[in-house]
């Protein structure tokens, strides 16, 4: 980074997030290095919860704040209203709300692909041992490379029901078209649920113009949130065709009449109360990157590391690149043929205090470039597997 006032920048996002100075720390998509700002907040609400406790109409009505804050700030990201967003804990309570919401019967059919994390996997399974669905697996390659809407399409039937996709493959970092899926579903009366994990934060993400049904996502990972957040977007026209399977306090209008009423909103999926300070953290991680560090910003630059970085690892002897189009998202998948994953997974973090993972499902090692990371790193991770004995 040869520009001195973006150099300044970096230093100061990377000071800001100790995490990624205490390690060479590329390891994003399972977890983001958190935030000085959040903490303090996380910790200041806690104080002040210790100190006043949390009982009357001022502690009420500030939590109440401190939720819809939360959702707002959600809503903004992802260029939604507030009514459309529910808050989770994370990704999977999200696509468990909208599979188990469906009105499902014995030989309904759900299509997925073979690019799927088992968040998105399991409440499908679940399905299938509970009602007796059958799910249809798109082949969407290896890599990823294939057009999802073109292998979707080929399964569809009279009983499909739903079709569920990452945005972002968590195996390869393979980017996929939702837009094309939705319009798919679309033309055929399907909804469509859209695991936003590897995609919310790392790049930009406008639910308008995917004309997406369902999103699902996390905070803690590029969002750099605290663990135990997140949210799911629910697009107002297909709020009808979702059931709560579970409902609690927050989901009630809580109308004096007494009668047992529904929120108009996605609220109506959220059971009850959360962790108030984790809210706090996650509305101030969304705050610090939005107002702070800037998405255009870092969406630029964690795509450019991520070419950087294949162009690098393309270089070393015994690495194939799996990720189809590098920089399309903040993963970058390969495989190694001189060492195991697992092996070189442990090794770079104990000998080199590097942090990546491996993908056993394609026995791939796996790197994140997030928008704190430096070219250094990069090359410094490039050098030792080059050096590999």
């Amino acid at each position: 980074m040869r520009d001195s006032a973006a150099a300044q920048r970096l230093q100061a996002i990377r000071e800001a997030m100790p995490a990624t100075t205490a390690h060479t720390y590329l390891n994003t998509g399972t977890f983001g290095p958190l935030p000085r700002c959040v903490i303090e907040a996380m910790q200041e609400r806690l104080q002040e919860e210790w100190r006043e406790g949390r009982l009357g109409a001022e502690a009420h009505a500030a939590l109440l704040s401190h939720y819809r804050e939360a959702r707002q700030r959600c809503a903004e990201l992802f260029h939604a209203d507030i009514e459309e967003i529910a808050l989770t804990d994370n990704t999977g309570e999200g696509l468990n709300i909208i599979a188990f919401g469906l009105n499902w019967r014995e030989g309904g059919e759900v299509i997925t692909t073979n690019h799927e994390h088992i968040s998105a996997l399991a409440p499908l399974y679940q399905l299938r041992e509970r009602y007796g669905i059958r799910l249809r697996i798109a082949d969407l390659g290896e890599r990823g490379e294939r057009p999802a809407e073109e292998e979707i399409a080929r399964l569809i039937t009279p009983r499909t029901r739903l079709i569920v996709l990452s945005h972002v493959s968590f195996m390869t970092g393979a980017r996929f078209d939702v837009s094309a899926v939705t319009a798919l579903g679309r033309r055929h009366g399907l909804p469509v649920l859209v695991d936003g994990a590897q995609a919310a934060g790392a790049i930009a993400v406008d639910v308008q113009e995917l004309d997406v049904d369902f999103y699902a996502f996390p905070m803690q990972k590029w969002l750099c949130g605290p663990d135990g957040t997140g949210g799911l977007y629910v697009r107002r026209t297909a709020l009808g065709q979702v059931q709560s399977t579970y409902v609690g306090y927050y989901s009630l209008k809580h109308e004096h009449s007494g009668v047992w009423e529904l929120q108009e909103t996605a609220q109506r999926f959220e059971l009850g109360g959360r962790q108030t300070a984790a809210l706090v953290g996650q509305s101030r991680a969304l705050r610090w990157l939005a107002e702070e560090v800037g998405h255009r910003w870092l969406q630029e630059r964690i795509a450019s590391l991520n070419r950087y970085a294949a162009e690098l690892l393309s270089e070393v002897p015994g690495v194939k690149i799996l990720t189809p189009q590098p920089g399309a998202s903040g993963l970058l998948s390969f495989t190694f043929a001189r060492a195991e994953p697992e092996a070189v997974v442990r090794r770079l973090a104990e000998e080199h205090n590097v942090l990546i993972r491996s993908i056993h499902e394609r026995q791939a090692l796996r790197l994140s470039t997030g928008f704190y990371n430096t070219e250094e790193e990069l090359e410094r991770v490039a050098a030792i597997l080059r050096s590999w004995p």
